[in-house]
């Protein structure tokens, strides 16, 4: 079986039209369909329904049987190519989100040898991006962060720290006089907030939901300074975890629920000797390190 085959069908049963998957791929509309042509072929089935050959393209049953493996197994074939291509040289991409490269690789580097830092090509985006990035092959390792309990199966989890969520204001608001305080209590606040890819807007949304309230977010960023900046220029509240480092001029409020932080890889990766041993250091300096104590 052809993964350029695949790849093609694929395609077509997203884009439910030949001449788009010809442009698609730079090849002509022919080549597309001798390529459904031999899959049907081999598997002895037919894929399409060719009623109308004006009419978007529609699946036969076996059709969608084989939409459903033809993705899976192109997936795994990009695993493949990865991770073979990662540990023919030996190295290590990992996705960390800005907050923990900020927070705490920096804390844990002196205890690393510095040959390491030339063997790991770190990536910086969002939790929820990097576990993607994790699942679909691009990243070796990630250092996640999640919310209360990681679930996925799929993914071997080694928690290293647990911290709580705050509300930081600044220290002339008038919200830094309570003692105590409520999200519902928040519903009437401007936030500034991280993007989408970061455990943090998972956090706000759940508090929004239990609480049975809809704030208002005025700005998001993706930087973690820009978030710092807009709320000591009282822009508005934000929502974040305590492992963020604040200025002056900024305090918290504590929340629930908490923000967990581990090295995190696929169960099914196969990894070279010289990459697991940096995994194995990488996840000892994590763990080492007291980091309430901070």
């Amino acid at each position: 079986m052809n993964i350029k085959d695949l790849q093609y069908y694929v395609s077509l049963t997203q884009l439910k039209n030949f001449s788009l998957v010809a442009a698609q791929f730079h090849v002509s509309q022919p080549t597309i369909s001798a390529a459904i042509r031999r899959l049907e072929t081999e598997l002895k089935t037919q894929l399409l329904i060719r009623a109308n050959p004006h009419l978007p393209v529609a699946l036969t049953t076996t059709g969608i049987q084989v939409q459903r493996h033809a993705n899976q197994i192109l997936l795994e074939h990009q695993l493949m190519c990865q991770e073979v291509a990662h540990t023919t040289t030996d190295q290590l991409v990992i996705g960390m989100p800005p907050i923990i490269e900020i927070n705490y690789f920096p804390r844990i580097a002196s205890q690393l040898p510095q040959a390491l830092f030339s063997q790991i090509q770190p990536i910086s985006q969002g939790s929820l991006a990097a576990l993607k990035g994790l699942k679909n092959g691009q990243l070796d390792l990630a250092v996640l962060a999640y919310l209360n309990e990681f679930t996925d199966t799929t993914i071997q989890l080694t928690t290293f720290d647990t911290q709580s969520f705050s509300i930081v204001v600044p220290t002339d608001d008038p919200l830094a006089t309570n003692s105590q305080l409520q999200f519902r209590s928040l519903r009437h606040q401007h936030f500034v907030a991280l993007k989408d890819n970061f455990v943090h807007r998972q956090a706000f949304r759940q508090l929004s939901h239990q609480n049975h309230v809809r704030p208002t977010i005025v700005f998001e960023s993706n930087e973690i300074g820009s978030i710092l900046n807009m709320v000591r220029q009282h822009v508005g509240i934000a929502l974040l975890s305590n492992a963020v480092q604040l200025p002056a001029g900024l305090q918290r409020l504590p929340l629930t629920p908490t923000f967990n932080v581990g090295v995190a890889y696929r169960h099914s990766m196969t990894f070279s000797p010289t990459q697991a041993d940096l995994i194995q250091r990488l996840t000892a300096a994590f763990q080492s390190v007291d980091w309430h104590a901070y």
